[in-house]
């Protein structure tokens, strides 16, 4: 036996202190009574009728000393130690998203921690207990624990995380537990069937309903026109991606959502386990984003719905056109999302400023824009600060053929989904370019669309030919091209608008910015490092993100992304191998017994008999 406050012992030193009071006390009462003789006599037969009279006085002394005793081990609070009582316990605690699917409104990782909890608090005084989580990353919550409540609160503040994972990483953790005592009782808390050895498994899924959400994609088809202007073919929107019932055949109703409009609904007859497409056909030019939600109502609400962003709109980029005949130019530009679009004639451009495209059509600047991109069409005089200079102009009677370069390293993505049509030209301006431009179309060995930048190091792109005086704008290369330059004249912060909850993302720092302020779903902020070009993230939550870039000018940009739910974690059967290396034992570690209970109850008789024995010689009740 050991105590754990041994100077509560200290309190035994009553017990020879009540026994000094009980000697000198004064055993002798003045009291009025009718008659000595009776008094006599009575006390004569009261002798002979109860003789525990014979140790009146001793019992109350003895019931105290017994109570100062009992209250002096409580204050020293008394553990005995038993051999082979208690057991060391390790505990996996499977953290991956799957776990939060419910059942009756509890998830299987509350399922699991109650699990864990009772096997805690059932478990001998004096145990050892150790947490290993599998969320984000495989980490130890505690270790070597005795104390049940610390390690029951500790367990509470454990949360699900919301990627994938698999519970091998924890193994190397577990080991080292069981290389040390290995009679050690693991158990492996999940929702997956693995195939374990020196492990229990602890399968908490129920075969749960859950429907799923793998996909979602779009195209956007600008709308197409003929030489006059008319209208060919109208703008589409096509959505398409692919859902599933893991559980049972189903049919499942889809809603899609238009910049948080309900614009169609949809059913799929879904079979079990069999991955299903679907698609919604809408015949518009824009949009900012769309989302599709599964009403259907299931365990897990985390993989009923995607929504995705239209990274070309929420840039917000800003153009302005100087043109004469922009119809071409305006066209492309509203296609693609740009929707701060400015057009002017040229003689009313006077040096603005705050554009991140400046689109120049068979017009000449007095001075050249410093803060943003520069688009040249049918230059004919040559500028200062362009680092290109105007030859000649072309005339071709019967119309030259445009030639595809060939393109190499980064610069390659300009021409990325180019394919090889016949284009042509009826005349172009042919021109002198610096060895750091690079060519993307030459027409009869003089490059004719060339890209680079200008001496304040803006980029810029050169069409030497008026877009009217070819075949370009009515052929597949226009939209292809177009979407290439802009890209490339409004460099992504991010490159796309979805990831999978666990990826690693990079975010690209643009060259304004001030700061750079990262909301997860949850509403974490985070504020990113803009003093690199780009900075690299973990999406570690589902639902969107929203990144707000505030620029040296105190203009705002807000751009989102969607993080879906790893499908991966759907999959519940598995046939990973999870297993200890090395024989078990059945040994036990010596446990503990508190007898506090015992103690209080003892106090608590012994303060009644106490009383009881007081009431007798007082007023003789008995």
């Amino acid at each position: 036996m050991s105590f754990a406050y041994p100077l509560g012992l200290l309190g035994l030193i009553g017990i020879p202190i009540l026994i000094i009071i009980y000697i000198i006390k004064n055993k002798y009462t003045e009291q009025t009574i009718a008659s000595t003789y009776l008094w006599n006599l009575s006390e004569r037969f009261l002798k002979n009728r109860k003789p525990i009279s014979k140790l009146k006085g001793l019992i109350s002394l003895i019931l105290q000393c017994l109570a100062v005793a009992v209250i002096s081990f409580l204050i020293a609070r008394p553990v005995i130690h038993i051999s082979n009582f208690a057991n060391e316990y390790c505990f996996i605690l499977d953290g991956s998203a799957s776990m939060l699917k419910e059942n009756n409104g509890t998830s299987r990782f509350d399922d699991a921690k109650l699990k864990i909890k009772n096997q805690i608090n059932s478990s001998k005084d004096g145990s050892i207990y150790n947490l290993i989580f599998v969320g984000n990353d495989t980490q130890v919550i505690f270790e070597d624990y005795t104390d049940k409540t610390k390690a029951l609160d500790m367990l509470s503040k454990v949360n699900s995380s919301y990627v994938a994972n698999n519970c091998a990483d924890s193994l190397s953790y577990a080991q080292n537990y069981f290389n040390d005592n290995p009679s050690i009782k693991t158990y492996l808390y999940t929702d997956k069937n693995y195939n374990t050895s020196n492990i229990e498994l602890v399968n908490v899924s129920d075969g749960e309903e859950n429907y799923a959400l793998f996909d979602a994609d779009y195209t956007l088809i600008p709308a197409s026109y003929d030489a006059d202007g008319n209208v060919l073919s109208v703008a589409s929107l096509n959505i398409d991606g692919n859902l599933i019932s893991y559980e049972s055949d189903k049919i499942l109703s889809l809603d899609l959502y238009i910049d948080g409009s309900l614009v169609e609904t949809k059913n799929y007859d879904c079979k079990k386990g069999v991955i299903t497409p679907y698609s919604f056909t809408l015949y518009r030019s824009k949009f900012s984003n769309f989302e599709v939600k599964i009403t259907n109502q299931d365990s897990l609400l985390l993989d009923n719905n995607i929504k995705v962003f239209n990274l070309v709109a929420e840039h917000n980029y800003k153009a302005l056109v100087v043109s004469e005949n922009p119809f071409y130019l305006l066209a492309v530009l509203e296609s693609y999302g740009v929707n701060q679009i400015e057009h002017i004639e040229p003689n009313d451009f006077k040096d603005q400023k705050g554009y991140g495209l400046y689109i120049f059509d068979s017009c000449t600047p007095e001075i050249l824009p410093q803060d943003g991109t520069i688009w040249f069409f049918n230059q004919k005089e040559s500028i200062s600060g362009t680092l290109f200079t105007v030859k000649d102009e072309v005339e071709v009677t019967d119309g030259a053929l445009l030639e595809l370069a060939n393109v190499y390293g980064d610069d390659k993505k300009l021409i990325a989904g180019l394919v090889d049509l016949p284009l042509y030209v009826r005349s172009y301006v042919s021109y002198g370019i610096n060895k750091k431009f690079t060519t993307l179309y030459s027409c009869q060995g003089n490059p004719v669309v060339f890209s680079g930048n200008t001496v304040h190091g803006n980029r810029e792109i050169v069409f030497g030919f008026d877009l009217h005086n070819s075949n370009l704008p009515l052929s597949y290369n226009f939209l292809v091209l177009f979407r290439n330059l802009l890209d490339y004249s409004f460099p992504s912060v991010i490159e796309d608008s979805n990831y999978i909850c666990g990826d690693e993302i990079t975010i690209n720092v643009l060259a304004q910015a001030k700061s750079m302020r990262l909301e997860t779903p949850s509403g974490k902020a985070t504020y990113l490092d803009t003093s690199s070009s780009t900075v690299r993230y973990v999406v570690n939550e589902v639902g969107t993100y929203t990144l707000t870039i505030t620029l040296q000018s105190n203009e705002t940009m807000t751009l989102n992304f969607y993080s879906i739910f790893p499908q991966d974690e759907n999959v519940i059967e598995s046939e990973l191998y999870i297993s200890l290396v090395g024989e078990a034992s059945d040994e036990k570690i010596e446990g503990t017994y508190d007898p506090m209970t015992i103690l209080f109850v003892l106090l608590g008789l012994l303060f009644i008999a106490d009383w009881m024995v007081y009431c007798y010689e007082q007023h003789q009740l008995f």
